[in-house]
């Protein structure tokens, strides 16, 4: 008597071969917890930061790397740097632009930006804060106002010389006030609270640092306005003044 004819779905065969393909198939799959995970950013800050000013007006330089560990994009709107002395609130300080090619040191505008899953952004970023209206009138007109007199004075002397050309002692003075009017950098310690601002708040990220700015370093800042009256980082930039190198140390909140 002949046999009968087996269904092909019960040839142990062809299931060998199905769950073959399926596990093919899989692997080339992102693993499905990623697929239902949502962003997430993860936020490394080298622990070396450039601190200076400008006119007093604080500027900091932190290198940051923001990295997406969830399974969704996530869009960063902002970032910014509060400032504390002895858990006294100085200064919030916003990123505004980055270093987007070291070799270059071409700096672009620091906007809205998105990261997709497994995808990094890794800059120096440069914080601070705009002038208020009235302020960056005084800015700009300080500015002029030296460089007018300074190259007026430039002319008079005629041929040249190794002795630097200073502005008028009014000039000298107001400057000096609007110096410390801004600055903050006094010797002290500091806590540094770095924050992501992301379009949904589900994404937001806080970290915590902390540095000491000791009294040299404080000393060397305040002496860069000292050249302001003979232009020097207002008319030129200074070959000399790049601001002080301070080491953070994370605080694990």
């Amino acid at each position: 008597m002949p046999n009968p004819e087996l269904a092909f779905y019960s040839d142990p065969k062809v299931w060998s071969v199905g769950v073959a393909l399926i596990a093919l198939l899989l692997s080339q799959l992102p693993p499905l917890h990623k697929l239902f995970r949502r962003g997430k950013l993860e936020l490394d800050v080298y622990e070396k930061t450039n601190i200076t000013h400008m006119l007093g007006n604080p500027n900091m330089q932190l290198h940051l790397i923001l990295s997406n560990v969830g399974g969704k994009q996530v869009c960063i709107k902002g970032i910014t740097a509060k400032l504390k002395i002895d858990d006294k609130e100085i200064n919030v300080i916003k990123g505004q632009n980055y270093i987007k090619n070291p070799e270059s040191n071409g700096q672009v505008i620091l906007t809205k930006f998105k990261l997709n899953q497994s995808e990094e952004w890794n800059h120096a970023t440069n914080f601070f804060n705009d002038y208020t209206q009235t302020d960056e009138k005084q800015c700009k007109s300080i500015i002029k106002r030296v460089r007018d007199d300074i190259t007026k004075k430039l002319k008079d002397r005629g041929g040249p010389s190794k002795e630097f050309i200073e502005t008028t002692p009014e000039l000298i003075v107001e400057m000096s006030d609007f110096f410390q009017k801004n600055f903050i950098w006094e010797t002290g310690e500091y806590s540094l609270e770095v924050s992501v601002s992301c379009v949904n708040p589900k994404h937001n990220l806080t970290k915590h640092y902390r540095f000491t700015l000791f009294e040299s370093d404080s000393d060397e800042l305040k002496e860069y306005a000292t050249k302001y009256k003979y232009g020097e980082s207002l008319l030129y930039n200074s070959k000399t003044d790049f601001g002080v190198l301070i080491k953070l140390s994370e605080i694990n909140a």
